[in-house]
């Protein structure tokens, strides 16, 4: 079965206004494409990379729709809210011992915000309104599925996001068709807090123990500039060690960025390998983040294209 690549939105600090739009709760999870044939479920992440065996109750969930092809994302539930943190536990758990011991511990649930193939026919050239009558009709109250629907008020669900501590929205226009591996104006992101990959370049001591990563983000032209300091935020402490050991053992001589930052304690610098996903405030005048919080080290490797200025969140 063809790996599509997700249709991407642009990110924007304020909520479009005007008739045609759309709004739907932005999860705060992994982006997961799912396609289901006589051959059985195939779920990706946005990279290209299965995820088929990771999350099996969705797969079993989905099995019945031969023929379809769906959008979303995979979502860890922490009091009702999405948990990244959680989330990334069973994303990144590789033996089936430790799947099949976390899908008990950590259950998943897949947000479907799009149908793009209905008995195997691409119907992505549908206005989104059909093809979101479709999914509502054929997934609502499906075990281990959230079908997200589109509200027709998007400055309202943005306020409620806000009260219900979430991640945001995303809205869109109402006759928008799906393009693969695009991302354009009928679809923006408008977030509560600002979210960036970013690269680690070092990690910063305090009492001779590791207090913070310095984060990086690349520019056009591949240069990295560092971008601010983030401590082990909501991270156990032996996951904020490992985070740290993998980043040292990538340790070099000289500073990676640009322009090399003058830390106010003892770092150690490193090749910036290591991808990090963090939460931050806002952008200052000099282009850094304030108040970034570390969510997650991340299993792929840390580009200039994963972690470039161009993906952060304005």
């Amino acid at each position: 079965m063809p790996f599509f690549r997700p249709f991407e939105p642009v990110s924007s600090p304020i909520v479009p206004t005007g008739d045609g739009w759309i709004a739907q709760v932005k999860w705060d999870g992994v982006r997961a494409v799912t396609e289901v044939s006589s051959d059985g479920v195939e779920i990706w992440n946005r990279h290209g990379r299965p995820r088929t065996h990771t999350y099996p109750e969705i797969a079993s969930a989905l099995r019945p729709f031969r023929g379809c092809a769906f959008d979303g994302e995979v979502v860890a539930l922490t009091r009702g809210k999405p948990d990244f943190y959680r989330l990334l536990r069973r994303d990144q758990a590789a033996s089936a011992r430790q799947i099949e011991r976390l899908m008990a511990e950590i259950p998943v649930w897949y947000a479907v915000f799009d149908v793009v193939r209905i008995n195997g026919t691409w119907i992505g050239d549908w206005p989104l309104a059909k093809r979101l009558e479709w999914l509502l009709a054929n997934l609502s109250g499906l075990d281990q599925v959230l079908a997200t629907e589109g509200m027709e008020d998007p400055a309202a669900l943005f306020a409620a996001t806000k009260q219900l501590g979430l991640e945001g929205i995303v809205c869109k226009r109402v006759d928008s068709t799906y393009a693969p591996g695009q991302k354009d104006g009928r679809w923006v992101k408008v977030k509560h807090a600002r979210h960036a990959i970013a690269a680690v370049g070092g990690v910063l001591y305090r009492g001779g123990a590791p207090n913070a990563l310095m984060l990086g983000l690349y520019d056009d032209q591949a240069r990295l500039f560092h971008v601010g300091n983030a401590g082990a935020g909501r991270l156990p402490r032996r996951a904020w060690l490992d985070v740290v050991n993998r980043v040292l053992s990538h340790e070099a001589p000289i500073p990676p960025f640009a322009r090399a930052p003058k830390p106010a304690s003892a770092c150690r610098f490193a090749h910036p390998v290591v991808a990090v996903k963090v939460r931050f405030a806002e952008w200052t005048p000099r282009k850094t983040m304030r108040h970034p919080v570390l969510l997650a080290a991340l299993d792929f490797p840390a580009t200039p294209a994963a972690c470039a200025f161009a993906q952060a969140d304005p």
